[in-house]
């Protein structure tokens, strides 16, 4: 398998109007939060919680909720590659590895071809980056209609910065990334799968990421930078459904991202329920 090194970039959590306008205290008590701007086309927009790693909570909001509005949307949590790499052989890369040995585990997944956005800063700044999103297809090994109920949701996108990433993610700024919570980037990231699909999405994710994972009881574990500091600063943990709660988030979420796990400053892991977010 080609390795390419791949990082953790964010993650995208949907708020309401009021959420977004008076944030959770939840939110307001553990983090400093910044207002990120409106994305091309005047129809969404976002606040940000950064990290000194490098890696950041997007706080999206509709302002105008298109029809299709879960089709615009990339995906629930994103990876990144720095330069030299571009989004077109990244993108290439990844389909190719779905496409062979380990490849996608047989349950449909590709990469499309990168699109542009974009969006305007609070200081009127453009800040643009490009989109890899999966595609995908339904075959014999896709699990069932039912672990999908807000479409398919099993991999990252990746974002992949035009303009200089410190412009799109501000982590060169102290007062922006120091939280009263202490919290310092994302630790672990975690992906559910349905029980006896752990080696399928294994496939999956080994081919995105380019690296085989750890292996433990009943999951797999990615090691992963952060754009911020390079060495391995977190990981990427794909686990099959165990119990009757995870069956219960498969059929509320689907399969994807299922829980976020912080670092902070102290060494204790910081924790809170994602799944009211997941739209």
């Amino acid at each position: 398998m080609a390795f390419q090194q791949v990082y953790l970039d964010h993650l995208l959590l949907q708020f309401s109007q009021e959420q977004f306008e008076t944030l959770p205290t939840w939110i307001t008590d553990n983090f400093t939060v910044i207002d990120g701007g409106v994305h091309t086309g005047g129809i969404s927009r976002n606040k940000l919680i950064i990290f000194h790693d490098g890696t950041y909570l997007e706080l999206y909001n509709w302002i105008t909720k298109p029809k299709d509005w879960r089709a615009q949307l990339p995906g629930d949590f994103a990876l990144t590659t720095l330069e030299p790499i571009t989004a077109e052989s990244s993108q290439e890369r990844i389909a190719n590895a779905l496409a062979t040995t380990p490849g996608d585990g047989g349950v449909g997944v590709t990469y499309l071809p990168p699109r542009e956005g974009g969006r305007k800063n609070a200081e009127g700044i453009d800040v643009r980056w490009e989109i890899v999103k999966p595609g995908y297809t339904k075959t014999d090994g896709t699990p069932g209609d039912g672990f999908y109920p807000r479409g398919r949701t099993d991999a990252p996108f990746f974002c992949h910065d035009i303009t200089p990433r410190t412009r799109r993610v501000t982590y060169d700024l102290n007062s922006v990334t120091q939280h009263p919570s202490g919290a310092t980037g994302i630790k672990h990231i975690e992906v559910l799968v349905p029980n006896g699909k752990l080696g399928s999405y294994s496939d999956v994710y080994a081919s995105i990421v380019g690296a085989a994972p750890d292996e433990s009881d009943g999951a797999v574990e990615f090691r992963l930078c952060a754009p911020g500091i390079h060495s391995f600063t977190g990981s990427l943990r794909v686990r099959e459904a165990k119990t009757t709660g995870d069956e219960q988030f498969l059929r509320e979420k689907g399969i994807g991202i299922s829980s976020l796990v912080l670092r902070s400053e102290t060494g204790q892991p910081i924790s809170f329920s994602i799944a009211d977010y997941l739209q």
